[in-house]
C-alpha cells in the first residue's frame, strides 16, 4: 500500500469552480456516490513530496491519490460529504484497524448490501458506527458474509495515519 508522503505539498492551488464542478462529478461517477460540500466550498488540489496528488478543503485532506485512484479520506466521511458502503467490525478488531491492518473476516459483525469487490468501503466500528478506516474490498458482500476467514478489505486510510494527521494544530 502506498501513502502519500505528506510532510510538505509542493505545489498547491485554489481550483476554478468549472474544473471543481468538473472533478467532484468524476468522483461521483467513479465512487458511485453523491459528494455534498456545502455551498460555496472551494477546494485546493495540491501535489505532496512524492508527487501525489490531494484535494484540499479548509486546509485538510478530503481526497488522496492511492494506486491510482483517488480515495475520500475520513475527515470527508466524517463530515458528511461522502457516504461509502459500510463495513462494520467488532470492538476486538478496532485497534488493529486503527493501527493500519487490512480487515480479516473473523473481526466483521456486518456488511452493507451494497459492498462491491474493488469498490472503496469505510470501515466502521460496531458500539458508535463511527468510522475508522476506508479501505477496498476483496469480496462482494454476499462473499464477506458467507466467508468464515481471509482477508475481505485492504486498509487504504485509517484513524492516525498522515492523512488523518494532516491539518491538525
Amino acid at each position: 500500500m502506498m501513502m502519500p508522503h505528506i510532510e510538505r505539498i509542493k505545489k498547491r492551488h485554489l481550483m476554478k469552480e468549472r474544473d471543481q464542478g468538473e472533478m467532484i462529478a468524476s468522483f461521483e461517477s467513479e465512487l458511485g456516490t453523491e459528494i455534498t460540500l456545502p455551498e460555496g466550498s472551494r477546494l485546493e488540489e495540491a501535489i505532496t513530496d512524492d508527487r501525489r496528488r490531494v484535494i484540499l478543503y479548509e486546509g485538510g485532506i478530503l481526497f488522496f491519490e492511492s494506486d491510482g485512484m483517488m480515495i475520500p479520506s475520513l475527515r470527508a466521511l466524517l463530515d458528511d460529504f461522502v457516504s461509502l458502503p459500510e463495513v462494520t467490525v467488532d470492538m476486538g478488531a478496532i485497534r488493529f484497524v486503527a493501527n493500519g491492518a487490512d480487515i480479516m473476516r473473523p473481526g466483521i459483525t456486518a456488511v452493507d448490501d451494497d459492498v462491491r469487490k474493488g469498490a472503496l468501503v469505510a470501515i466502521v466500528d460496531e458500539r458508535h458506527g463511527k468510522p475508522l478506516a476506508v479501505g477496498l474490498a476483496t469480496m462482494d458482500a454476499e462473499d464477506i458474509r458467507s466467508s468464515e476467514k481471509g482477508k475481505a478489505i485492504l486498509s487504504k486510510h485509517h484513524v492516525g495515519d498522515e492523512i488523518w494527521e494532516f491539518g491538525k494544530d
